[in-house]
């Protein structure tokens, strides 16, 4: 097999790729590679190390290696794509998704694969919470010593919206501390390591107001965007957290930004690693609020989740050298938003 990749699956899985009978042109990240003007290849990918152009540049940075894809994929070039991600509600994604359901390129993505990081993100956040951290190191910077009653997590319930393969770690995770766990999605069949699972809008209402934290870990669908709003955010504890790990626009930012102003309305805070607009705006209220813990959509980043990334591919890779049907396969819910929004532009 010929691949197309960025850096570093070249360098990094010479190995594997050797086992696999697969040979890799590296695609830069300026979007120039080198091989024959008629080369083709068996599959694609961009790694999630591109993701520092962003940070560089910008989406225009971005989108030079993703510009260079569609391009080889428009003209017969690229036989199947890999997405190095979960949820592909991403605009710099849309071209390149559009290029491949027009030409009929085979289109992956890695549902599942940060699921491990982003509970331990979660776990790490709920634990925070509950042996009150931030304030420890506030009274550490001002050379306070105080003892302070904390919450044994023990004693919480955490509530999965959207009891995917983020949720399944987190409710492995929760047990491990001894939580209370409550789970919803379309199907309520029951699942390992959840009391509960709960669909429809009763067993969300349930779901929130029984639940001491709320972690959001749906994929934005047109169906879920908007989900946690102002009647929702009123179901839950005084006393409760939201955690948002999914997309921003799954939780009304604006009616979030209002329960959390407002000393007598939940949530008594929330960890946010996702928003409406990224990068989350300097004049956003939510910067001010001392009830709100900010991170830049990094919640996946771990050394170890990047080479699971690469390695989903290179499954993929063996999976497509033996004849045998590929993982991921991009649904048709998922692309539709996508080409809708390219048709938009």
């Amino acid at each position: 097999m010929h691949l197309l990749c960025t850096s570093p699956i070249k360098e990094n899985w010479a190995e594997e790729l050797t086992a696999l009978g697969a040979t890799v042109t590296t695609l830069e990240f300026d979007g120039t590679f080198e091989a024959a003007d008629d080369a083709k290849f068996d599959g694609a990918m961009i790694t999630s190390e591109a993701f520092k152009l962003y940070f560089q540049g910008g989406m225009s940075a971005l989108s030079v290696p993703y510009d260079a894809l569609s391009a080889l994929v428009r003209s017969g070039r690229v036989a199947w794509v890999h997405v190095c991600a979960s949820g592909l509600d991403v605009p710099v994604f849309f071209p390149l998704m559009r290029a491949c359901h027009e030409t009929g390129t085979t289109l992956t993505h890695c549902p599942g694969v940060y699921g491990i990081p982003i509970a331990q993100y979660c776990i790490g956040h709920m634990l925070s919470v509950c042996r009150m951290i931030p304030q420890h190191a506030i009274n550490q910077a001002s050379r306070k010593y105080e003892s302070l009653v904390q919450r044994d997590i023990r004693t919480c319930t955490v509530g999965i919206v959207g009891a995917g393969g983020i949720g399944a770690e987190l409710a492995k995770l929760s047990k491990a501390f001894g939580m209370g766990t409550i789970g919803w999605r379309r199907n309520a069949a029951p699942a390992p390591n959840y009391d509960e699972m709960l669909s429809g809008p009763d067993g969300l209402d349930r779901l929130l107001s029984a639940s001491d934290f709320v972690v959001v870990a749906i994929p934005k669908t047109p169906a879920t965007e908007g989900l946690i709003g102002p009647a929702q955010l009123r179901s839950m504890k005084r006393t409760a957290w939201v955690i948002n790990v999914a997309r921003g626009k799954v939780v009304d930012e604006a009616a979030l930004v209002t329960a959390l102003s407002a000393e007598d309305q939940a949530p008594a805070g929330a960890v946010l690693d996702v928003f409406a607009v990224e990068p989350l705006p300097d004049n956003s209220p939510l910067w001010q609020l001392p009830n709100v813990v900010i991170t830049p959509h990094d919640s996946w980043r771990t050394d170890e989740a990047l080479k699971d990334n690469h390695r989903y591919f290179l499954d993929n890779v063996g999976r497509a050298a033996r004849g045998q049907p590929l993982q991921g396969l991009v649904a048709e819910e998922y692309l539709a938003p996508a080409l809708a929004a390219v048709a938009s532009l």
